[in-house]
């Protein structure tokens, strides 16, 4: 083995290891998807993207698109005898638009395992759209089933994982796909109204990740960023004992005279209210680091404030939501490809202040 395939190889299990730990806090549906197929195929990519390219992934997004680029032409080209006559017409960009397809009808519908039935009406309904397709119903069908066979035994992009039950060998996979779907929207007024649509899951958590690779993917990122802080600030927007106290430690973190940013110090006053971890805060502004508490000398009376704030069980919730979608909205800002300076400008000042 080289000097450069055995950096590879480290760099690849470095790479992965964080995504298998992060699988494991998914829930124990997304849990129960084979690690071996996970790991060897995500290992598989890099790999083949570093061969390529000679550069490791700068975000996932571009290691997805990469990635399975060249493992779809690679098989195209190395395995010819064994694909069917249908999935031989298929090019290589609609091969990967099916997959997105069924990514988006599947994630959208919580499903991270589907039967056969499922996935090959999905494949009918795709490719019977496709140029000189069969309108015949059983022929349809019967394509349908050779293709799934392809690509199953071609790439393992989707697998069987028992009798008649098939995933994405990936979560991640999936999540990448229902992202692309979303981004090639056929035109511009569909993919406003795909996005708009999108942060209406905005706190639910297994979205996550179809933001932040979505924010990666935009040429521009201005409109999707706009919309999670629009939907951020209906959160609370009801509620004008919340309100009132966004506003309050708004104008607090300007006034108290501390060594953090502001919008730090907004993040570590939810944080220090809800009793959870103080990793927004330390995302804001590192000097945090050195001083995870709030009980020190400058804020030391705006702690006892704090402590006297008396929220409803339900008013907890609801500020853990506006707090989660801040985060997220400022990860998606860090992950964009590109944004303006304005709206970058007015996100980055804004956080936790909702108007």
């Amino acid at each position: 083995m080289t000097v450069d395939k055995i950096h590879i190889t480290n760099f690849s299990h470095k790479w992965a290891e964080p995504k298998k730990i992060a699988k494991a806090e998914k829930s124990s549906s997304r849990q129960s998807i084979k690690n071996n197929n996970t790991n060897s195929l995500l290992l598989t990519m890099l790999d083949l993207v570093f061969e390529e390219t000679s550069e490791f992934p700068l975000n996932n997004s571009q290691f997805y698109n990469n990635g399975l680029e060249i493992l779809l032409k690679q098989w195209d080209s190395n395995n010819e005898t064994e694909r069917s006559d249908i999935y031989k017409k298929i090019s290589l960009q609609s091969k990967q638009d099916l997959l997105s397809y069924i990514a988006l009808k599947t994630f959208s519908n919580g499903d991270y395992f589907f039967t056969q039935q499922i996935v090959e009406e999905y494949i009918s309904d795709y490719i019977t759209n496709l140029p000189n397709a069969t309108t015949n119903y059983q022929e349809l069908q019967l394509n349908s089933k050779a293709v799934l066979k392809s690509i199953e035994v071609q790439h393992g992009v989707v697998v069987q994982q028992s009798k008649g039950i098939y995933s994405f060998s990936d979560l991640a996979l999936q999540e990448y796909f229902t992202a692309r779907e979303i981004l090639n929207s056929s035109t511009p007024q569909l993919l406003e109204k795909s996005l708009q649509n999108l942060v209406e899951h905005l706190t639910e958590n297994r979205w996550k990740e179809v933001f932040l690779l979505l924010a990666g993917m935009l040429r521009n990122g201005d409109y999707l960023l706009k919309l999670i802080k629009n939907r951020a600030n209906a959160i609370v927007a009801k509620d004008e004992i919340l309100l009132h106290f966004l506003n309050w430690n708004m104008q607090k973190s300007v006034e108290i005279k501390s060594p953090y940013k502001s919008s730090a110090f907004r993040a570590l006053s939810l944080e220090f209210i809800l009793n959870i971890d103080f990793d927004f805060a330390l995302t804001l502004d590192n000097d945090f680091a050195g001083d995870t508490g709030l009980n020190t000398a400058h804020i030391h009376s705006y702690t006892q404030e704090l402590k006297n704030c008396q929220f409803s069980k339900a008013q907890k919730q609801v500020l853990k939501q506006y707090y989660y979608a801040n985060k997220l909205l400022v990860e998606c800002l860090n992950h964009a490809r590109y944004v303006s300076r304005t709206v970058r400008e007015e996100i980055t000042e804004n956080v936790l202040i909702p108007f």
